[in-house]
């Protein structure tokens, strides 16, 4: 292969190993945000459960009120029946005090049931309190895991930058303008081995006298996609997508 390819399979090499560690690095705020949705799903759920509660006493109140104020009613119903001289306003009478007695007897089933909603929604909430403490400590985890990596990427992306600089200093200012118009174009593999005799990069046939000459390490352009067709192991090198 001719020195200066040589150089730009090497500075493709950087930019590959480039491309991964940017993509990882990109993908690190997304992974964040998944953490973040899931721990704020644990802690609405955890407030949904702490407001339901608030609800159930508020309305257990609102029946000792309720209550309190029908047995005022029915004591005063009671104390005016003694009074009445009719049988009229006695039985109207009788008819108001059945009717607040049928309404203390609602607000207490009310309470009853307002109370079980409550056993079972203090059991809700300790699970959901378990939940969230679960899923923070997997967040802080997870944080300070991607925090890690991270830092890590990027000395390592600084680390290859420094390597780029260097290899694209050894490669002809032709072959790095075009190597660089593959890459912006799409195309992240500039460079491709010859596959069973054709472009490693579209898969196009290479003619045999230039297959032959490829062999032999003379550069040829693929007429097709622009890449440069070289000799990788044998011939045999591994294919390129497009």
């Amino acid at each position: 292969m001719e020195g200066s390819l040589s150089g730009l399979l090497m500075l493709q090499e950087v930019d590959l190993l480039l491309d991964r560690e940017r993509a990882e690095l990109a993908g690190i705020p997304g992974e964040l945000s998944i953490v973040e949705a899931e721990l704020a799903a644990a802690r609405n759920d955890f407030a949904g459960v702490e407001s339901r509660l608030a609800d159930l006493a508020s309305a257990q109140k609102k029946c000792e009120s309720e209550k309190t104020e029908a047995r005022q009613k029915l004591a005063e119903y009671r104390t005016k029946l003694l009074s009445l001289r009719t049988n009229a306003e006695y039985k109207a009478m009788l008819e108001q005090i059945a009717y607040v007695e049928k309404r203390i007897d609602d607000i207490d089933s009310r309470t009853l049931e307002l109370m079980y909603e409550e056993d079972g929604t203090r059991g809700s909430i300790e699970d959901a309190r378990k939940k969230l403490d679960r899923y923070s400590e997997r967040a802080s985890k997870k944080k300070e895991l991607l925090a890690e990596r991270e830092k890590s990427l990027r000395e390592e992306i600084s680390r290859l930058e420094g390597d780029r600089t260097a290899r694209a200093a050894e490669v002809s200012v032709r072959l790095l303008r075009k190597y660089e118009q593959l890459r912006m174009s799409g195309r992240s593999s500039a460079v491709v081995g010859l596959v069973r005799g054709a472009c490693g990069g579209c898969h196009t046939n290479v003619p045999p006298q230039n297959a032959v000459e490829i062999g032999q390490g003379v550069s040829y352009s693929c007429p097709i996609c622009g890449r440069y067709v070289v000799d990788l192991d044998g011939n045999r090198g591994p294919a390129e997508g497009v």
